[in-house]
């Protein structure tokens, strides 16, 4: 399958409006094997290959937001996951699914319908990845199927 670069610069558009995290270029739309990346970083002393750590303890349930990590509870506890590990997209899975537009009147109303469509696509995206085997979007939505 081949996404053309107009629908994955329009994917990336919708993430970083969802979900601000999604803007780091870790995230990028779409994830994909061929590109060197062929598994997850384990957020248990994993580092990325700019030695940055991929996880960082934090203090409590709300923290500010840190580029190329996403806060939450994952693995680890709580703390900042960075995007190269699965507990990252994890996080953000949950979060939006706690934070689902509200669909009063959306059927009357463009702008309404047009944000709850682009969270659905979003939440699909985390889910798939938060039970992918590796980092890879259309690998993803096959282990999301399985």
């Amino acid at each position: 399958m081949v996404i053309s670069q107009k629908n994955a610069d329009e994917v990336n558009a919708k993430m970083a409006r969802v979900a601000p995290e999604l803007k780091s270029p870790y995230a990028k739309y779409p994830l994909s094997a061929q590109t060197g990346r062929s598994m997850w970083v384990n957020p248990d002393g994993g580092r990325t290959a700019k030695g940055e750590p991929c996880f960082i303890a934090g203090q409590g349930k709300d923290q500010s937001m840190k580029e190329h990590y996403v806060y939450g509870a994952g693995s680890l506890g709580y703390g900042y996951y960075h995007l190269l590990t699965r507990d990252s997209h994890k996080i953000l899975y949950v979060r939006l699914q706690s934070t689902t537009p509200f669909a009063c009147c959306s059927c009357f109303n463009k702008e309404a319908t047009r944000a709850i469509d682009e969270h659905d696509d979003v939440t699909r995206i985390c889910y798939n990845r938060s039970v992918a085997t590796i980092p890879d979007d259309i690998q993803a939505a096959k282990d999301a199927e399985a």
